[in-house]
């Protein structure tokens, strides 16, 4: 879903999060899998949690870190963020992959193997899905690619607005995340079948991201690196899926679970980034782990079209319902995403 970010120079790629967000997609293909008859009751049962909404979280923190990372590189490489070239790189890194796959999935449903709903292509399109709540399958998952594009939208002004008060602002945006959404699950009933979808519900997703970003920016990798002790990591993971494990108790979650979920996430993310697992870090960096973060986007589109509860083949050849949206994304990366990086770069120089 998110770009790579550069590291210390434009080009360098931070390690270890395209195995991040291989992890990420994967969770969301395991969930969406786990739903199908054929899939194995035995692992089912163990899936405490929804782990495709937990995988999306996870996208959603790592977008705010990249991009938080991206914009203070800009800065500090240039003096300024060219707000043009900013909106050009998300346009050509989002849209065309996201138009094509929206593409296949009308032609798709108007021979009758998939189901569209009205305002699903429309709001596909202008990406305010996560404000279309009745939807169908095919196009339902683009609610987070809604979020993503919103937050692309309104952070980089925000961003630039806040100047050295940024991590302040954010840090209000985190702590009232969760007063807004206790306020809206409360005082409006009908508001309560968008909570964990609607942008003002979960902005504190990626703006903890982007806190994460800021803190490693003020206070270095080494310093930040150092103040958290070892022992922080493998915690943040317990609690980062204990958490979520409640996302179906409001009254936990809304107020606590999901800031929680984000905090941990987000330190988990600082544990990657700062490499202190070398285990880890080699699972990480694995070529398979960086193949499957780098088509992670179209992976993330295309597993839709293929792992719906009314297609046949997902009913019948489970296994093959999971292969294919791999040749798929691959084939969309190569003929779409990766024509385009070339083009996307002229708008970072």
């Amino acid at each position: 879903m998110p770009e790579t970010a550069t590291g210390d120079g434009v080009g360098k790629r931070l390690s270890g999060l395209d195995g991040v967000r291989a992890i990420a997609v994967l969770m969301v293909l395991l969930g969406h899998a786990a739903g199908l008859p054929q899939f194995p009751v035995v692992i089912r049962n163990l899936l405490v949690l929804d782990i495709a909404r937990f995988g999306v979280a996870i996208f959603f923190v790592l977008s705010g870190f990249l991009i938080t990372t991206l914009l203070i590189d800009e800065r500090s490489r240039r003096g300024r963020v060219s707000l043009r070239d900013f909106y050009l790189r998300r346009t050509i890194r989002i849209f065309p992959a996201a138009y094509l796959y929206i593409a296949c999935a009308v032609v798709v449903a108007s021979i009758g193997w998939a189901t569209l709903k009205p305002g699903d292509v429309l709001h596909a399109l202008t990406y305010t899905m996560d404000y279309h709540h009745d939807r169908g399958w095919t196009l339902g998952h683009l609610w987070s690619l809604a979020v993503e594009e919103q937050f692309y939208l309104l952070w980089p002004l925000l961003f630039l607005w806040s100047g050295k008060r940024a991590a302040v602002v954010v840090g209000v945006i985190i702590a009232l995340a969760p007063l807004v959404r206790v306020v809206a699950w409360m005082g409006w009933p009908q508001a309560r079948i968008g909570i964990d979808e609607e942008f003002q519900y979960v902005a504190d997703s990626l703006a903890t991201g982007c806190l994460a970003a800021l803190l490693v920016h003020r206070f270095g990798k080494e310093r930040l690196a150092d103040a958290i002790p070892a022992a922080a990591y493998p915690l943040a993971a317990l609690v980062a899926v204990m958490a979520a494990s409640f996302s179906e108790w409001p009254s936990f979650y809304l107020p606590v679970g999901a800031t929680l979920v984000n905090i941990a996430i987000a330190v988990c993310l600082l544990g990657v980034v700062f490499r202190v697992n070398p285990g880890i870090d080699r699972v990480l960096n694995s070529q398979v782990a960086v193949f499957i973060g780098t088509i992670s986007y179209s992976l993330y589109l295309w597993q839709q079209i293929f792992l719906g509860r009314n297609v046949p083949l997902a009913r019948e050849m489970l296994p093959l319902a999971i292969v294919l949206p791999f040749l798929a994304a691959s084939a969309s990366y190569f003929a779409v995403e990766r024509p385009l990086i070339r083009l996307r770069e002229r708008f970072r120089h």
